[in-house]
């Protein structure tokens, strides 16, 4: 007698095969995953290029289902530590532009000194804690221990690509809080290749803010131009929002949020 299997069970074995493959093959040490950590960023170092990327910023209240502010901006870099901006649309509460400065001035100052906030053995104790697919990518967990108490610094995980080396995500809070204002800072940041640029492709960032509330500040690039501009991104018109009082404790919530 014979036996027939279904076309669509095949197709399902021939996409698990990769998975059982990754899951039976023998994990790396952590000190050779932080060595090919290494040699992947110093690899990316030589081969940056000028880029120009549009991003979106959306600022809301903690469950809130639209946002109370919306900025595009256009983030300039030319390598190796050069970063500028310009906000080329804004819309809704005027709070969200002043917060997208606060964050993109903080970028280009972090830009010039990464020794500082790079994931190496000055900055961070690491611990291998497993391995796990994010966006279809196999990747090895790190436990990041930050080894002083600094902004630039995050408490939490990292997901390192098994094929690359390249860092896909970073998920934590901060080892200090960047006000007295700000309770909790809690980052993720995923990373990826645009136009061939290996850069952060979103963001996200949750605070309790004395006095407002907790918010919510992501970001998510939608361009990149090889050393050229981005072209604009156009909103539909909307009502601008209110001002709230106490400006500038929601602009401290987002004084770091970019790496």
């Amino acid at each position: 007698m014979r036996c027939s299997i279904p076309v669509r069970a095949v197709s399902l074995v021939c996409l698990m095969l990769p998975l059982l493959a990754w899951s039976q093959s023998k994990p790396l040490a952590l000190d050779e995953i932080l060595t090919r950590m290494q040699q992947a960023e110093a690899a990316s170092q030589n081969q940056a290029v000028a880029y120009t990327v549009t991003r979106e910023y959306q600022l809301a209240t903690q469950g809130a289902t639209q946002p109370s502010s919306e900025v595009v901006a256009e983030v300039n870099f030319v390598p190796p530590s050069a970063k500028d901006y310009a906000v080329v649309q804004s819309q809704g509460s005027d709070r969200g532009t002043g917060i997208v400065r606060k964050v993109l001035d903080h970028e280009a100052a972090m830009a010039t000194h990464p020794e500082l906030h790079e994931l190496t053995a000055r900055n961070y104790d690491f611990a291998l804690l497993g391995r796990e697919a994010i966006d279809g990518r196999n990747c090895y967990v790190l436990q990041l221990s930050p080894k002083r108490d600094a902004v630039d610094l995050v408490r939490g995980k990292a997901w390192i690509d098994a094929a690359n080396f390249t860092l896909r995500r970073i998920d934590g809070t901060t080892a200090k809080s960047p006000s007295l204002w700000i309770r909790n800072l809690h980052l993720t940041i995923n990373y990826g290749q645009m136009n061939g640029v290996w850069l952060q492709t979103s963001t996200r960032a949750e605070a309790d803010v004395r006095f407002v509330g907790p918010h919510v500040l992501t970001s998510r690039d939608l361009d990149v131009q090889l050393a050229a501009a981005s072209a604009r991104v156009q909103f539909p018109p909307r009502p601008r929002a209110p001002r709230a009082n106490r400006r500038r404790t929601a602009d401290a919530a987002a004084a770091w949020v970019a790496r």
